[in-house]
């Protein structure tokens, strides 16, 4: 009876090269997909925060959160707020305030009203304030929009930021920072007209009149 012949050295080394360049061809191809996955959630997040805002216009005479809320301070002090914290009654979970695919370093967002300098993974366009909005506790009036499906009320942030783009003209705001290529190159925004809609930074267009953070100018 004959016996059955083992692998040799030479064979073994074969199946392990094969095995080791169908892992570099298929791991990029998996990590994408999760990527995909993790951007779908965060822009159901963002979106639900969309909706939360719009709720918040509808109580507050149609004006759009403000990024800060001076409760003790000057609205960037400890014991301030800011609009996450005026959110939380509209969505009553502090999660969606995180991006899964963000994990921020600093004290999280915990769902309090005074979260000054608590760290979350979404910020606001704080044109919505600075460009001739009415002073806080309100930001810009919805009625003051150009067109609210093409103005960005939020967008992802590093997390050390609950607004960007502090600005009186923010038709020349550009995206720049690492959070705006979170997912595949890109990142989820939401916009006023309460959609959401991940885009490349090429996509926010600052050389037209009509861009994407474009607000109304007197």
């Amino acid at each position: 009876m004959r016996s059955r012949r083992g692998f040799t050295l030479i064979e073994l080394l074969v199946v392990i090269a094969i095995i080791a360049i169908l892992a570099s061809i298929l791991f990029p191809v998996f990590a994408k997909a999760r990527e995909k996955a993790r951007q779908s959630s965060c822009l159901s997040n963002i979106k639900q925060l969309m909706t939360a805002a719009l709720s918040y216009a509808q109580d507050c005479d149609e004006a759009l959160p403000a990024e800060d809320y001076a409760y003790v301070g000057t609205g960037n002090d400890p014991g301030d707020g800011s609009w996450r914290g005026v959110l939380m009654p509209y969505c009553k979970n502090a999660q969606i305030f995180f991006c899964p695919s963000h994990r921020p370093t600093g004290t999280k967002f915990d769902g309090r009203y005074d979260d000054d300098g608590l760290e979350a993974s979404y910020a606001i366009n704080d044109a919505h304030q600075d460009a001739g909005a009415p002073t806080p506790p309100t930001g810009q009036w919805l009625a003051s929009l150009e067109d609210s499906s093409s103005i960005i009320f939020l967008m992802e942030s590093d997390g050390n930021e609950d607004d960007i783009c502090e600005s009186t003209n923010p038709r020349g705001w550009v995206p720049t920072g690492a959070s705006f290529k979170r997912h595949n190159d890109g990142c989820n925004y939401a916009f006023c007209d309460g959609h959401a809609k991940w885009l490349k930074p090429a996509a926010i267009d600052s050389a037209t009149a009509d861009s994407l953070l474009s607000i109304e100018q007197e």
